[in-house]
């Protein structure tokens, strides 16, 4: 073995090392508005100077090399104004977008975490993240906002071969070394979330709860559709739910038969007027402290309160959440949060 390969075979074990796949293992440094982050982890943090007038703060990610294919935001601390009801709960003031995410978000979202495509190239290898705050001169109702988000490039899996190779072109950069031993480490594999979740929680037991929910003041926002997927072990047989506050707008009165599952939730024909607001939980049989165990997918107004969900079937844990561009006062949309089990 060559003096250059087993130069390049030491660094990989000592990235490997310095590595683990443990959540939580990269601190990183913190970004400032305007700013680039060329590292693997870096914190976007509130600028002191929020101006009375109001501020746009634009974050830059730059990607480690062309194999980053996700962002983790993990929102360690996130407030923003509130949405406004007009026509539907949307972000107007306080506006939190992101490069490849289609939905803006604002309220209470402290705890809550989300997975941005990444799909950098040669020409161009940045992804932006947004800030845009209103004046709170013009506005002197709206409460400071504040917010610490922790943003992770994750990296897709390649051969082992193409990995040395890149890291022998990079020898004769010697400020590359540390990148390149990070670049060889299979770390992010568990960390990667299934093509299309927005959400995805790896962990056996955890909450989950819809955007504001805010310890239950709400409201969630309007015009959303994404999916919440969970790890599945290989063992795993149930993914059990148990809802803590369900409170989601339906098309009508919910009935003794019917609490508010599929057709009250979503109609199999399309009406412009009909809300749709829904959480969708394929193969789901229901436990209902008044009905027998119920099957169903869609799930509105308080249908799942003081309820327990169960989905047994194959395949990957996922479910979808549906918001329209409607709302009615008279139909509280405060949102939902659940514990979840993988047993």
């Amino acid at each position: 073995m060559n003096f250059s390969m087993s130069f390049v075979l030491i660094l990989v074990v000592i990235g490997m090392m310095q590595l683990s796949p443990a959540k939580g293992q990269y601190t990183g440094p913190t970004l400032a508005c305007g700013g680039t982050s060329l590292v693997k982890t870096t914190t976007l943090l509130t600028p002191n100077n929020i101006a009375a007038n109001g501020l746009t703060c634009v974050y830059t990610i730059r990607s480690l090399n062309t194999r980053i294919c996700q962002l983790r935001l993990d929102f360690n601390s996130f407030s923003l104004a509130q949405p406004t009801l007009d026509p539907y709960p949307r972000c107007i003031n306080d506006v939190f977008s992101v490069d490849n995410l289609n939905l803006d978000l604002c309220g209470e979202n402290s705890g809550q975490h989300v997975y941005v495509p990444f799909n950098p190239t040669s020409a161009d290898r940045t992804m932006t993240i947004t800030f845009r705050i209103a004046s709170r001169s013009q506005i002197p109702t709206l409460a400071n906002p504040h917010w610490s988000i922790r943003v992770q490039q994750l990296e897709c899996p390649s051969g082992m071969a193409a990995a040395a190779k890149d890291a022998t072109r990079q020898l004769d950069t010697p400020d590359m070394l540390p990148l390149m031993a990070r670049t060889l480490s299979h770390g992010d594999i568990g960390l990667l979330a299934p093509t299309g979740c927005l959400q995805y929680f790896q962990d056996n037991s955890g909450t989950v709860e819809s955007f504001n929910f805010g310890n239950g003041a709400g409201p969630y926002l309007g015009g959303m559709n994404y999916a919440i997927c969970f790890h599945r072990p290989r063992n795993s047989q149930t993914l059990r739910i148990l809802p803590t506050t369900f409170e989601i707008a339906s098309s009508g009165n919910p009935t003794a038969q019917n609490p508010g599952v599929d057709e009250l939730c979503y109609s199999s024909v399309a009406i412009a007027a009909r809300s749709e607001d829904n959480l969708h939980i394929p193969n789901a049989m229901v436990r209902l402290p008044t009905l027998p165990a119920l099957r169903a997918n869609r799930f509105c107004s308080n249908s799942l309160s003081n309820g327990e969900v169960d989905v047994t079937a194959p395949g990957p844990y996922m479910m979808y959440f549906q918001s329209d561009q409607l709302f009615d006062p008279f139909r509280r949309e405060t949102g939902f949060s659940m514990r979840y089990l993988i047993l």
